[in-house]
Protein backbone atom coordinates (compact mmCIF):
# COMPACT_ATOMS: atom_id res chain seq x y z
CA UNK A 1 0.00 0.00 0.00
CA UNK A 2 1.40 3.48 -1.04
CA UNK A 3 0.07 7.05 -0.67
CA UNK A 4 -1.38 8.13 -4.05
CA UNK A 5 -2.21 11.48 -2.96
CA UNK A 6 -2.81 14.32 0.02
CA UNK A 7 -6.00 16.72 -0.68
CA UNK A 8 -7.13 19.54 1.73
CA UNK A 9 -10.59 21.34 1.74
CA UNK A 10 -10.85 24.65 3.58
CA UNK A 11 -14.48 24.87 5.96
CA UNK A 12 -15.54 28.04 7.45
CA UNK A 13 -16.12 26.62 11.12
CA UNK A 14 -18.71 28.62 12.48
CA UNK A 15 -19.16 29.20 15.92
CA UNK A 16 -22.87 30.05 16.35
CA UNK A 17 -23.33 31.26 19.77
CA UNK A 18 -21.47 33.28 22.22
CA UNK A 19 -18.37 33.91 24.03
CA UNK A 20 -16.96 33.00 20.92
CA UNK A 21 -19.31 33.39 17.99
CA UNK A 22 -17.92 33.69 14.32
CA UNK A 23 -15.90 32.07 12.21
CA UNK A 24 -12.54 29.84 12.48
CA UNK A 25 -11.65 28.76 8.94
CA UNK A 26 -9.75 25.70 9.16
CA UNK A 27 -8.48 22.76 7.12
CA UNK A 28 -9.49 18.89 6.41
CA UNK A 29 -6.41 16.81 5.51
CA UNK A 30 -7.06 14.13 3.39
CA UNK A 31 -4.43 11.24 2.60
CA UNK A 32 -5.67 8.36 0.26
CA UNK A 33 -3.68 5.14 -0.95
CA UNK A 34 -3.73 3.10 -3.53
CA UNK A 35 -6.01 0.57 -2.60
CA UNK A 36 -8.66 3.14 -1.42
CA UNK A 37 -8.40 3.71 1.71
CA UNK A 38 -8.39 7.49 2.71
CA UNK A 39 -7.03 9.08 6.30
CA UNK A 40 -8.51 12.17 7.72
CA UNK A 41 -6.59 15.07 9.99
CA UNK A 42 -7.49 18.58 10.46
CA UNK A 43 -5.72 21.97 11.47
CA UNK A 44 -5.71 25.80 11.13
CA UNK A 45 -6.79 27.51 8.09
CA UNK A 46 -3.54 29.97 8.39
CA UNK A 47 -1.26 26.55 8.01
CA UNK A 48 -2.47 25.32 5.04
CA UNK A 49 -0.18 26.63 2.04
CA UNK A 50 2.85 24.74 3.77
CA UNK A 51 1.36 21.25 2.54
CA UNK A 52 2.72 21.70 -0.85
CA UNK A 53 5.94 21.37 0.88
CA UNK A 54 5.43 18.05 3.15
CA UNK A 55 3.09 16.72 -0.44
CA UNK A 56 6.81 14.93 -1.64
CA UNK A 57 7.72 13.00 1.40
CA UNK A 58 3.98 11.38 1.54
CA UNK A 59 3.43 10.69 -1.73
CA UNK A 60 4.29 6.95 -2.81
CA UNK A 61 5.23 6.36 0.46
CA UNK A 62 4.01 3.39 2.50
CA UNK A 63 1.61 4.94 5.25
CA UNK A 64 2.67 2.81 8.35
CA UNK A 65 5.83 4.42 7.72
CA UNK A 66 4.51 6.39 10.25
CA UNK A 67 8.17 6.96 12.68
CA UNK A 68 9.87 7.96 9.44
CA UNK A 69 7.39 10.08 7.87
CA UNK A 70 7.10 11.81 11.60
CA UNK A 71 10.90 12.22 11.71
CA UNK A 72 11.41 13.49 8.00
CA UNK A 73 8.96 16.45 8.35
CA UNK A 74 9.67 17.28 12.13
CA UNK A 75 13.06 17.87 10.75
CA UNK A 76 11.93 20.59 8.14
CA UNK A 77 9.87 22.16 10.85
CA UNK A 78 12.25 22.45 13.67
CA UNK A 79 14.98 23.89 11.19
CA UNK A 80 13.54 25.48 8.59
CA UNK A 81 15.54 23.41 5.91
CA UNK A 82 15.34 20.08 4.53
CA UNK A 83 11.93 20.07 2.53
CA UNK A 84 12.98 24.07 1.81
CA UNK A 85 10.41 25.15 4.49
CA UNK A 86 9.09 25.41 7.78
CA UNK A 87 5.93 23.11 8.00
CA UNK A 88 3.83 24.19 11.40
CA UNK A 89 3.35 22.19 13.76
CA UNK A 90 -0.42 21.75 13.30
CA UNK A 91 0.04 20.33 9.65
CA UNK A 92 2.37 17.62 11.02
CA UNK A 93 -0.31 16.78 13.62
CA UNK A 94 -2.88 15.98 10.84
CA UNK A 95 -0.51 14.11 9.48
CA UNK A 96 0.08 11.83 11.75
CA UNK A 97 -3.22 11.33 12.93
CA UNK A 98 -4.39 10.49 8.86
CA UNK A 99 -1.78 7.62 9.04
CA UNK A 100 -3.24 6.19 11.93
CA UNK A 101 -6.65 6.72 10.76
CA UNK A 102 -5.14 4.69 7.45
CA UNK A 103 -3.09 1.98 9.87
CA UNK A 104 -6.14 1.12 11.42
CA UNK A 105 -8.85 1.05 8.89
CA UNK A 106 -6.30 -1.33 6.77
CA UNK A 107 -5.98 -3.59 10.26
CA UNK A 108 -9.64 -3.50 10.99
CA UNK A 109 -8.81 -1.83 14.48
CA UNK A 110 -9.40 1.41 16.26
CA UNK A 111 -6.49 3.59 17.16
CA UNK A 112 -6.10 2.78 20.61
CA UNK A 113 -5.87 -0.23 20.80
CA UNK A 114 -3.16 -0.48 17.47
CA UNK A 115 -1.50 1.54 20.60
CA UNK A 116 -2.03 -0.86 22.92
CA UNK A 117 -5.36 -0.14 24.94
CA UNK A 118 -5.78 0.66 28.63
CA UNK A 119 -9.36 1.62 28.65
CA UNK A 120 -11.80 2.08 26.51
CA UNK A 121 -13.40 5.14 28.15
CA UNK A 122 -12.31 8.50 29.93
CA UNK A 123 -13.63 10.58 33.03
CA UNK A 124 -13.89 14.08 31.20
CA UNK A 125 -14.37 17.63 32.98
CA UNK A 126 -15.42 20.80 31.56
CA UNK A 127 -13.59 23.38 30.66
CA UNK A 128 -15.07 26.54 31.27
CA UNK A 129 -14.89 29.98 28.67
CA UNK A 130 -14.23 32.93 30.22
CA UNK A 131 -17.17 34.13 31.80
CA UNK A 132 -18.62 37.49 33.29
CA UNK A 133 -19.26 36.54 36.82
CA UNK A 134 -19.04 34.43 39.46
CA UNK A 135 -22.62 33.62 39.29
CA UNK A 136 -22.12 32.35 35.67
CA UNK A 137 -19.99 29.92 36.86
CA UNK A 138 -21.69 28.95 39.60
CA UNK A 139 -24.44 28.28 37.25
CA UNK A 140 -22.73 25.97 34.90
CA UNK A 141 -20.79 23.95 37.46
CA UNK A 142 -24.80 22.94 38.65
CA UNK A 143 -25.61 22.31 35.47
CA UNK A 144 -23.04 20.10 34.44
CA UNK A 145 -23.70 18.35 37.80
CA UNK A 146 -26.98 17.62 37.22
CA UNK A 147 -25.82 16.03 33.79
CA UNK A 148 -23.02 13.72 35.39
CA UNK A 149 -20.25 15.36 34.73
CA UNK A 150 -18.33 15.26 38.38
CA UNK A 151 -15.54 17.85 37.22
CA UNK A 152 -15.25 21.00 36.16
CA UNK A 153 -11.95 23.42 35.33
CA UNK A 154 -12.20 27.67 35.41
CA UNK A 155 -10.94 29.77 33.00
CA UNK A 156 -11.08 33.50 34.65
CA UNK A 157 -9.80 36.81 34.53
CA UNK A 158 -7.53 37.34 37.56
CA UNK A 159 -9.34 40.24 38.93
CA UNK A 160 -12.21 37.80 40.14
CA UNK A 161 -10.32 34.52 40.44
CA UNK A 162 -10.89 33.63 44.04
CA UNK A 163 -14.11 34.46 43.72
CA UNK A 164 -15.28 32.33 41.21
CA UNK A 165 -13.27 29.45 42.60
CA UNK A 166 -15.34 29.98 45.95
CA UNK A 167 -18.76 30.32 44.18
CA UNK A 168 -17.85 27.19 42.31
CA UNK A 169 -17.03 25.50 45.23
CA UNK A 170 -20.10 26.09 47.07
CA UNK A 171 -22.34 25.04 43.83
CA UNK A 172 -20.50 22.14 43.41
CA UNK A 173 -20.47 20.69 46.80
CA UNK A 174 -17.45 18.43 47.84
CA UNK A 175 -17.57 15.64 45.44
CA UNK A 176 -17.31 17.83 42.64
CA UNK A 177 -13.67 17.62 41.00
CA UNK A 178 -12.43 21.28 40.46
CA UNK A 179 -9.25 22.65 38.51
CA UNK A 180 -8.48 26.89 37.99
CA UNK A 181 -6.27 27.52 34.87
CA UNK A 182 -4.40 30.50 35.48
CA UNK A 183 -5.90 33.25 36.85
CA UNK A 184 -2.99 34.96 37.98
CA UNK A 185 -1.87 37.47 35.40
CA UNK A 186 1.30 35.59 35.64
CA UNK A 187 2.63 36.78 38.24
CA UNK A 188 4.91 34.32 40.75
CA UNK A 189 3.39 36.21 44.12
CA UNK A 190 -0.22 36.55 42.97
CA UNK A 191 -0.08 32.48 42.05
CA UNK A 192 1.84 31.57 45.60
CA UNK A 193 -2.07 33.79 47.23
CA UNK A 194 -4.06 31.92 44.61
CA UNK A 195 -2.93 28.85 45.04
CA UNK A 196 -3.18 28.94 48.95
CA UNK A 197 -6.92 29.47 48.71
CA UNK A 198 -7.14 26.40 45.92
CA UNK A 199 -6.13 24.93 49.07
CA UNK A 200 -8.28 25.55 50.76
CA UNK A 201 -10.93 24.53 48.78
CA UNK A 202 -9.50 21.39 48.43
CA UNK A 203 -9.04 21.92 44.31
CA UNK A 204 -7.42 19.17 42.14
CA UNK A 205 -5.10 20.92 40.71
CA UNK A 206 -3.57 24.51 39.65
CA UNK A 207 -2.66 24.68 36.20
CA UNK A 208 -0.07 27.19 34.46
CA UNK A 209 0.25 29.64 37.21
CA UNK A 210 2.98 31.25 36.04
CA UNK A 211 4.00 31.26 32.04
CA UNK A 212 5.74 27.99 31.42
CA UNK A 213 8.98 29.92 30.18
CA UNK A 214 9.39 31.01 34.12
CA UNK A 215 10.60 27.47 35.13
CA UNK A 216 12.15 29.16 38.54
CA UNK A 217 8.27 30.27 39.18
CA UNK A 218 7.39 26.71 38.70
CA UNK A 219 9.54 25.10 40.65
CA UNK A 220 9.10 27.79 44.15
CA UNK A 221 5.02 27.33 43.31
CA UNK A 222 5.58 23.40 43.39
CA UNK A 223 7.69 23.57 46.59
CA UNK A 224 5.87 25.78 48.53
CA UNK A 225 2.20 24.86 47.83
CA UNK A 226 0.61 21.61 48.46
CA UNK A 227 -1.74 21.35 45.31
CA UNK A 228 -0.32 19.86 42.33
CA UNK A 229 1.18 22.12 40.24
CA UNK A 230 0.29 21.34 36.53
CA UNK A 231 1.82 23.07 33.48
CA UNK A 232 3.79 22.93 30.14
CA UNK A 233 1.14 23.00 27.59
CA UNK A 234 2.68 26.31 26.31
CA UNK A 235 6.08 25.56 26.07
CA UNK A 236 7.80 24.60 22.92
CA UNK A 237 5.70 23.13 21.26
CA UNK A 238 8.31 19.70 21.61
CA UNK A 239 8.46 16.13 23.01
CA UNK A 240 11.85 17.29 23.47
CA UNK A 241 11.05 20.09 25.59
CA UNK A 242 9.46 17.85 28.45
CA UNK A 243 12.75 16.61 30.11
CA UNK A 244 13.67 19.52 31.69
CA UNK A 245 10.85 20.13 33.33
CA UNK A 246 10.78 16.53 34.31
CA UNK A 247 14.53 16.32 35.19
CA UNK A 248 14.21 19.38 37.35
CA UNK A 249 10.67 17.99 38.94
CA UNK A 250 8.91 21.76 37.95
CA UNK A 251 5.67 20.37 37.76
CA UNK A 252 3.20 17.71 39.33
CA UNK A 253 1.57 16.80 36.25
CA UNK A 254 2.74 17.24 32.86
CA UNK A 255 0.49 18.93 29.80
CA UNK A 256 0.68 17.62 26.04
CA UNK A 257 -1.47 18.35 23.11
CA UNK A 258 -2.55 15.94 20.24
CA UNK A 259 -2.11 19.60 18.01
CA UNK A 260 0.43 21.44 19.40
CA UNK A 261 2.78 18.85 20.17
CA UNK A 262 2.53 17.23 16.66
CA UNK A 263 -0.18 14.21 16.52
CA UNK A 264 -0.99 11.13 18.04
CA UNK A 265 3.37 9.67 17.91
CA UNK A 266 5.07 11.77 19.68
CA UNK A 267 1.90 12.26 22.62
CA UNK A 268 2.13 8.84 23.29
CA UNK A 269 6.26 8.95 24.12
CA UNK A 270 5.62 12.43 26.05
CA UNK A 271 3.08 10.08 28.09
CA UNK A 272 5.45 7.17 28.50
CA UNK A 273 7.88 9.76 29.54
CA UNK A 274 6.04 10.80 32.52
CA UNK A 275 5.04 7.28 33.22
CA UNK A 276 8.68 6.50 33.95
CA UNK A 277 8.92 9.21 36.15
CA UNK A 278 5.86 8.50 37.81
CA UNK A 279 3.91 11.36 36.75
CA UNK A 280 0.86 11.91 35.38
CA UNK A 281 0.44 13.63 31.60
CA UNK A 282 -2.98 15.17 31.31
CA UNK A 283 -3.58 16.18 27.70
CA UNK A 284 -5.20 20.17 26.79
CA UNK A 285 -8.50 19.41 24.20
CA UNK A 286 -6.98 19.96 20.76
CA UNK A 287 -8.94 22.22 19.72
CA UNK A 288 -12.49 23.51 19.98
CA UNK A 289 -15.30 21.94 17.82
CA UNK A 290 -16.00 24.05 14.94
CA UNK A 291 -11.65 23.58 14.78
CA UNK A 292 -9.44 20.82 14.96
CA UNK A 293 -12.96 18.39 15.49
CA UNK A 294 -10.77 15.32 13.98
CA UNK A 295 -8.21 15.36 15.70
CA UNK A 296 -10.46 16.20 19.15
CA UNK A 297 -11.22 12.02 18.46
CA UNK A 298 -7.26 11.28 18.03
CA UNK A 299 -7.00 12.61 21.15
CA UNK A 300 -9.37 10.41 22.72
CA UNK A 301 -7.97 7.49 21.29
CA UNK A 302 -4.53 8.37 22.56
CA UNK A 303 -5.99 9.03 26.15
CA UNK A 304 -7.77 5.47 26.33
CA UNK A 305 -4.08 3.90 25.02
CA UNK A 306 -2.00 5.38 28.49
CA UNK A 307 -2.46 4.98 32.26
CA UNK A 308 -1.13 8.25 33.50
CA UNK A 309 -4.05 10.58 32.34
CA UNK A 310 -7.06 10.74 34.63
CA UNK A 311 -9.37 13.17 32.49
CA UNK A 312 -10.03 14.05 28.47
CA UNK A 313 -11.00 17.88 28.54
CA UNK A 314 -13.94 18.88 27.07
CA UNK A 315 -14.92 22.64 26.01
CA UNK A 316 -18.21 24.05 27.91
CA UNK A 317 -21.14 24.09 26.54
CA UNK A 318 -20.62 21.28 24.06
CA UNK A 319 -20.48 21.87 19.52
CA UNK A 320 -20.85 19.00 18.11
CA UNK A 321 -19.74 19.87 14.68
CA UNK A 322 -18.48 17.81 11.69
CA UNK A 323 -19.52 14.11 12.32
CA UNK A 324 -22.93 11.83 11.74
CA UNK A 325 -22.00 10.49 15.23
CA UNK A 326 -19.88 11.37 17.99
CA UNK A 327 -18.29 9.46 20.57
CA UNK A 328 -21.07 9.08 23.70
CA UNK A 329 -20.47 10.98 26.97
CA UNK A 330 -22.52 8.55 29.75
CA UNK A 331 -24.73 9.62 32.45
CA UNK A 332 -21.61 8.92 35.19
CA UNK A 333 -19.17 11.59 32.79
CA UNK A 334 -17.23 8.97 30.93
CA UNK A 335 -16.62 9.85 27.55
CA UNK A 336 -16.56 6.49 25.14
CA UNK A 337 -13.98 6.14 22.30
CA UNK A 338 -15.39 4.87 18.84
CA UNK A 339 -15.13 1.22 18.62
CA UNK A 340 -15.19 0.92 14.68
CA UNK A 341 -11.49 1.10 12.52
CA UNK A 342 -8.99 4.02 12.80
CA UNK A 343 -10.69 7.10 14.22
CA UNK A 344 -13.85 5.32 14.11
CA UNK A 345 -15.77 8.49 13.11
CA UNK A 346 -17.24 9.31 9.74
CA UNK A 347 -17.07 13.27 8.52
CA UNK A 348 -20.28 14.48 7.99
CA UNK A 349 -19.59 16.57 4.59
CA UNK A 350 -23.04 18.21 3.93
CA UNK A 351 -23.19 19.94 6.98
CA UNK A 352 -19.72 21.60 6.80
CA UNK A 353 -19.70 25.19 5.17
CA UNK A 354 -16.88 24.71 2.46
CA UNK A 355 -14.91 28.07 1.25
CA UNK A 356 -13.60 28.43 -2.11
CA UNK A 357 -10.45 27.09 -1.77
CA UNK A 358 -9.74 23.38 -2.61
CA UNK A 359 -6.03 21.92 -3.45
Amino acid sequence: MKIKDVRCEVYSGEEPEPPRKGYTPFTILRIITDNGIEGFGDFAFSDEPTIEDIKPVLIGRDPFDREWIWQTIWRSYGTGRGLGGQCPIGVLSAVDAALWDIAGKALGQPIYKLMGAYRDKVRIYASSYVWPTPQDYANEVAACKQQGVTAYKIHVRPEIAIEVCRAARQAGGDDMTLMLDGGTGGNRERALQVGKELEKLNFYWFEEPVPDSDIEGLIMLREKLDIPICATESAPRSMFSIPEYLVRRAVDIVRCDIRQFGGITPAKKIANMCNAFGMQCEFHHSGRLGACFILDVAYLHTLCAIKNCEFYEMRWPIREYGLKEYPVLDNEGYLHVPQKPGLGVEIDWKSLDKLVRSY
